[in-house]
């Protein structure tokens, strides 16, 4: 099973269409009131991309990327939990609706997998039509011709990983928090009850292993820090909203794992431990690389070891120079700040996967820019905060322009599918100066995958969440 970072594919831009400005942001909760306006674009970016196929209550998830990624129609669950507690974060009655439509999704996919009867979600569905590489596969949306939900196979993302799972019922907890709906914290706890019967680890360091591959019953071997930290939050929050106290006693399985994760000499959080390949020991840790997201999340998580948020400030540091950057993507004297996905993206020279060049080793990584941000933000270094926002607000002015999204001239439904094939896959401009890309630059994470110049709703739920002073773990 592939994570949700494994398969990012390169950047296309075309032209870009005017944007109509969403009503339903303003400047109360910002942490800077001059992100008011790019605040109220980067919402309707999510709005225009949810409702890329279908309107009003329909079930529907939010493409991930724009069309041109080469990702197709590709909803990661993960992409559309935070774009739910995104929405929350302003919480007017169209957002609160929105944040609904994709709660009940993620409902509607629980009770309606082709397989499995255990409320369990797949890494990624079908947000639209598409016509997979090679002339097949054919999906017509999340839900397939069958009834069934509509899970992306073909990308290698049937698997079930307990990160996405544990941010998929995190997105329903906070539904369940702002509604008091029922069936929302009912799907919460059927995600967190899967997680418990699947993925405890047997190994030295215990906490929650990395969840099943993609034929829905092989566990991974391996434990990640990152989906701990995801476990930890939930758990809590299933023990606050249920009132049951063996939810807090879970949660120590995970603080337990993290705890031994930490580095004290180093003053970071090592990524998990082995298993990944046969050959590896799943008790011993995984040394390199050293992610970014791990440092930031777990001081949102748990409000301790603030140092990691430090380590990750200095260590990841870095600065994209359009015109000097080695392999840099940005119009020359464009530079922007912000903070990269590991120490090793900052080393490698090599190609980048999935992609057509060279490591920039000098990118940004926008969605881990506004983790540092939220994270800065949650311990009182508003001022700092508020630089790492500032930078993504640029970005998000020059970056991405051109880029499409939704049905195509096809008419097969207005599928998308390989122009290197015959097919098409341009659909209409997203507005401008909406969405935040993933990357500056194409680079390599050092996981094996690589981020792009892709407008994405995962870096643009982040950048809200820590510009409106969010923080996704805590209720």
């Amino acid at each position: 099973m592939l994570s949700r970072r494994h398969f990012v594919a390169a950047s296309v831009t075309a032209a870009a269409a005017p944007l109509v400005l969403s009503r339903t942001a303003s400047a109360t909760g910002l942490l800077d009131h001059r992100l008011s306006g790019s605040a109220d674009r980067a919402l309707g970016y999510l709005n225009t991309v949810l409702d890329a196929y279908a309107q009003g209550s329909e079930p529907r998830l939010a493409q991930s990327y724009n069309n041109e990624s080469g990702l197709m129609t590709t909803a990661f669950v993960y992409d559309n939990a935070l774009a739910v507690i995104a929405y929350l974060s302003r919480p007017t009655r169209e957002n609160v609706r929105r944040a609904k439509v994709i709660g009940d999704t993620f409902l509607w996919i629980q009770a309606n997998d082709e397989t499995f009867t255990d409320g369990r979600v797949r890494q990624a569905y079908a947000a639209g039509p598409m016509l997979f590489y090679g002339g097949g596969p054919e999906f017509t949306g999340v839900r397939r011709a069958d009834g069934k939900a509509g899970f992306l196979w073909p990308f290698g993302f049937g698997g079930s990983a307990v990160g996405d799972v544990a941010w998929t019922a995190l997105a329903l907890t906070h539904l369940y928090d702002r509604t008091r709906e029922r069936r929302y914290l009912d799907g919460a706890v059927a995600l967190g009850e899967w997680i418990e019967a699947t993925s405890v680890s047997p190994y030295r360091h215990g906490g929650y292993l990395g969840g099943v591959q993609g034929d829905g019953t092989t566990k991974q071997r391996w434990c990640s820090s990152e989906h701990n930290i995801d476990v930890y939050a939930l758990f809590h929050g299933l023990a606050k909203f249920t009132g049951n106290r063996v939810w807090k006693t879970r949660a120590r399985v995970a603080g337990d794992f993290l705890d031994a994760m930490w580095n004290p000499r180093g003053r970071f959080y090592w990524t998990g431990t082995l298993g990944a390949n046969p050959a590896d020991d799943p008790n011993e840790i995984n040394p390199s690389p050293i992610p970014e997201d791990v440092q930031t999340w777990a001081y949102l998580a748990r409000g301790d070891r603030g140092r990691a948020i430090d380590w990750t400030t200095s260590a990841l540091a870095t600065t994209d120079r359009g015109g000097v950057s080695e392999n840099s993507q940005l119009p020359a004297g464009y530079t922007v700040s912000g903070v990269t996905f590991s120490d090793v993206s900052k080393t490698l020279t090599g190609p980048v996967p999935s992609g057509t060049g060279n490591n920039n080793r000098d990118a940004v990584w926008f969605e881990g820019t506004a983790h540092v941000a939220a994270a800065l933000a949650a311990r009182g270094d508003r001022r700092e905060a508020r630089g790492y926002l500032g930078d993504i607000a640029s970005a998000q002015d020059a970056l991405g322009a051109g880029q499409t999204v939704g049905r195509t001239a096809d008419p097969n439904g207005g599928r998308l599918s390989n122009p290197g094939e015959g097919g098409t896959w341009t659909g209409t401009a997203l507005p401008a100066r909406s969405g935040v890309v993933a990357a500056s630059s194409a680079f390599d994470t050092g996981f094996g995958f690589g981020y792009f110049q892709n407008q994405h709703v995962g870096a643009t739920s982040w950048y809200l969440m820590a510009a409106l002073g969010t923080n996704p773990y805590r209720f």
